[in-house]
């Protein structure tokens, strides 16, 4: 015999009720793996303001503008343009 107690499957709504925090622990999964890059010296690119940016402790360099697609159907492949030389001079900020 079994020492284990056998588990009631869960009802609808305890399943909802767990699926509802799942939003609020990625956010919090991605703002530590941000900060936990920050403080070990990485970079971290975010986009802010329609910016694509590199975030570190002693920096915040500006790379390129993030142009929106709109909606994508699955199995799109997009083409990505690379910038030339010039266009890769960084902007910084403080």
């Amino acid at each position: 015999m079994s020492r284990k107690k056998e588990k009631l499957p869960k009802t609808e709504a305890q399943i909802v009720a767990q699926e509802s925090t799942i939003p609020s622990i990625a956010a919090k999964a991605f703002r530590d793996a941000y900060n936990v890059a920050l403080s070990k010296g990485e970079a971290v690119l975010v986009v802010r303001e329609g910016l694509l940016v590199k975030v570190s402790s002693a920096e915040t360099v500006i790379l390129r503008s993030v142009e929106t697609y709109g909606k994508i159907k699955a199995g799109t492949r997009l083409k990505v343009k690379k910038p030339r030389q010039e266009e890769l001079a960084p902007q910084v900020r403080a």
